[in-house]
């Protein structure tokens, strides 16, 4: 099994305990909080209900409503419930996201369309 396939494990394994009935993961990834080598890891998963951020077994659930935007640069901030750094190595976890969001919204019943 390669790193990418046990980055994806490790995550749904994490994001496991807290999904509610019939909530399906989309993507997730690892951001950072803090300054300099004093960072501390999250574990963000994006469902098709919410997002997730975990951190030592508990967690914070947000709306599903959030664009991460294009991401540049070695780290990509973005704001949840505070502000976090994500990693370029996880930019395609974040366009992934921002894609499943535009479908979603575009199929929304309640849209209108």
């Amino acid at each position: 099994m390669g790193y990418q396939e046990r980055r994806v494990k490790m995550i749904a394994a994490q994001a496991a305990p807290h999904l509610e009935l019939g909530e399906q993961i989309q993507t997730g990834f690892i951001a950072l909080t803090g300054p300099g080598i004093f960072t501390t890891p999250w574990t963000v998963v994006v469902t098709d209900r919410s997002i997730l951020v975990v951190h030592r077994g508990q967690v914070r659930r947000g709306p599903r409503d959030v664009v991460f935007g294009e991401p540049k640069g070695l780290h990509h901030t973005i704001h949840l419930d505070r502000a976090y750094k994500v990693n370029r190595q996880f930019y395609p976890e974040l366009a992934t996201a921002d894609e499943a969001l535009r479908k979603m919204q575009s199929t929304d019943p309640g849209d209108g369309r």
